[in-house]
């Protein structure tokens, strides 16, 4: 990562202080602009946090706490994006690699850049509902539990249906799986769904 790409990191209204600091680290620590923040009493870390969902990117300045992390981002993607419940997780706009179950998984994950010396951290929302709520059966044939998220039909099998999480895993590599993100949303072509029972919802 050169520093073009570090500074993307950055908010651009920050960006210039983020290359002020880089430069003269001893004026800026002398104004106190480098240390730790106090935030409710307990130690915090300047974080930039990148909020991904696919189809755009938000960066926030934030001083996380090693207790609270989880709840802290959790709340500031409530905040951006109210009309929508989020499951919040680590990754890019091109992927999600894993959903933070813990405040602690969330400070783990907090890196740090090699020029700037700045904390950052990646964050990827992914839409939390049901796809099927009207349908009971409306779960994922490997896992068992409710499909939330997107759901994932083969393309060969009448009816075989998988959530998010099985798909990343690579269950059911035989087949090609059609993305299915809800009913009425997502077209999907009748070739695909002629030879199913009746019962199958597509």
């Amino acid at each position: 990562m050169d520093k073009s790409e570090e500074l993307e990191l950055v908010p651009p209204e920050l960006r210039q202080a983020v290359e002020d600091e880089h430069n003269n680290p001893t004026e800026v620590w002398k104004s106190g602009m480098g240390q730790l923040v106090q935030c409710s009493g307990t130690p915090g870390k300047k974080v930039y946090v990148t909020f991904y969902t696919h189809l755009d990117k938000k960066i926030i300045e934030l001083y996380l706490e090693e207790a609270y992390a989880l709840d802290q981002i959790s709340k500031v993607a409530a905040k951006l994006l109210p009309t929508v419940e989020w499951k919040v997780c680590s990754g890019t706009q091109y992927q999600t690699d894993f959903e933070f179950n813990s405040s602690r998984q969330v400070y783990d994950s907090i890196k740090t850049t090699l020029i700037y010396q700045f904390n950052y951290l990646l964050v990827r929302l992914e839409r939390l509902h049901p796809i099927r709520p009207f349908d009971q059966e409306a779960n994922c044939n490997e896992c068992r539990q409710m499909i939330l998220g997107h759901r994932f039909k083969c393309t060969e099998c009448a009816d075989f249906d998988i959530c998010q999480r099985c798909e990343a895993r690579s269950i059911h590599p035989e087949h090609a799986m059609l993305r299915i993100v809800s009913k009425g949303t997502t077209h999907i072509p009748h070739y695909i769904t002629a030879n199913a029972p009746r019962y199958v919802f597509a």
